[in-house]
């Protein structure tokens, strides 16, 4: 327990990954009676969800880096209503957060770093990274953390603590029957992948590997002859990755579905999951996958390897290399008993990265700082 209040910022409108971690973190720490209140762009999903979950949510429009007005606002805000701690969730908060933290010592300053690839190498930058008044860094895996020290940040000013899932969501899945029939996919082994169409998810060495995986399994006789590639999501890159499709001959092996809500009937309709990335903060659609119980077969992207154990839950090839994750997909396609271990192994593992727990790691990081003298503001 702390004994203070702990103000949430963010400046993202739209729903994805981070934001699904803001409200992860914020429910479980109600759970332990922390008091907090959100703050997040007036009619953001955050803000919406986040109201009908009964938390408290502040809806500030924050204009560009250094609004000034804005962070003078959450500084005041914090102060009258004894939210000692600022935990700034995205790049836009964390520069208000350092602008209202830097004018109190009464305040800290917590900043979340959920993506791997390094901070912008400029001065502005550097000043906001380098800052004393941030008084400690949240990673959500290793890699992350490895990638803040590359950057310049001590690793003493860093902690680590994983994104979560709710582990048991996916314990039991709606029937996926409906979607064989809406995308006419018959009896086929479904490949499947829940990504945003980006370059850093790396679709190209996905489509690749489906084309190399064609050959491989042209030659077979078993049950993996018969194969589709299911790619949930949508992004800039569709129509280029269309075009691939048709110069790799996949039109009638690739299905793109475009953005989905019904996640968890897709997890049911997988036969495994794969991941392609090149980069990635955790990747927590494959937790998801890991939680439905399906074997994962992926490139060692980013903080991928940090979750799937290779041999025992999955299969893991080098980045950008699709004639290996290719192989690595025929294995587990056609061994139905290596997909059933895997696949049991994975529903273990990823009890580990249940939201609660990133939410003990968290509380552990607030108690740490609020036991440290509070930084001179002049």
């Amino acid at each position: 327990m702390i004994n203070t209040g702990v103000l949430h910022l963010t400046s993202a409108k739209s729903w994805r990954g981070g934001e699904q971690q803001v409200l992860y973190l914020a429910l479980a720490l109600a759970e332990q009676g922390i008091r907090q209140c959100i703050v997040a762009p007036p009619g953001s999903q955050l803000a919406v969800r986040a109201r009908e979950k009964g938390l408290d949510v502040w809806e500030l429009r924050i204009r560009g880096e250094v609004d000034i007005f804005a962070a003078r606002r959450i500084r005041e805000f914090a102060l009258q209503n004894g939210f000692g701690l600022l935990h700034a969730h995205t790049a836009r908060a964390h520069s208000i957060g350092l602008l209202a933290r830097r004018k109190s010592d009464k305040l800290r300053l917590i900043v979340s770093r959920r993506v791997d690839f390094p901070a912008r190498p400029n001065f502005l930058s550097r000043m906001k990274y380098e800052s004393p008044f941030v008084d400690r860094y949240i990673a959500i895996s290793r890699n992350v953390a490895r990638i803040l020290v590359s950057d310049g940040i001590p690793a003493d000013r860093i902690s680590v603590a994983y994104s979560g899932i709710d582990s048991q969501r996916f314990k039991k899945l709606p029937s996926s029957q409906s979607l064989r029939t809406e995308f006419n996919l018959g009896d086929a082994m479904i490949l499947g992948n829940v990504a945003a169409l980006v370059d850093h998810k790396d679709h190209r060495t996905l489509l690749e590997a489906a084309g190399v995986l064609l050959e491989l399994t042209e030659r077979s006789s078993g049950p993996e002859k018969n194969w589709k590639l299911v790619i949930v999501g949508e992004g800039p890159l569709h129509g280029f990755l269309l075009s691939l499709v048709q110069d790799l001959d996949l039109e009638e092996r690739v299905v793109f579905t475009g953005f989905r809500q019904d996640v968890p009937a897709f997890l049911d309709l997988f036969d495994l999951f794969i991941m392609s990335s090149k980069e990635e903060g955790l990747g927590t659609a494959v937790l998801d996958a890991m939680a439905a119980g399906l074997p994962v077969v992926a490139t060692a992207g980013g903080g991928i390897p940090e979750m799937v154990d290779h041999k025992k839950g999955g299969l893991l090839s080098p980045v950008g290399g699709p004639r290996l994750l290719a192989e690595n997909l025929y294995q587990m396609m056609s061994k139905s008993s290596l997909r059933q271990r895997y696949g049991r192994y994975n529903r273990r593992r990823v009890k580990d990265f249940d939201f609660r727990a990133t939410a003990e790691q968290n509380l552990a990081v607030y108690q740490m700082v609020l036991a440290q003298p509070a930084k001179a503001t002049h």
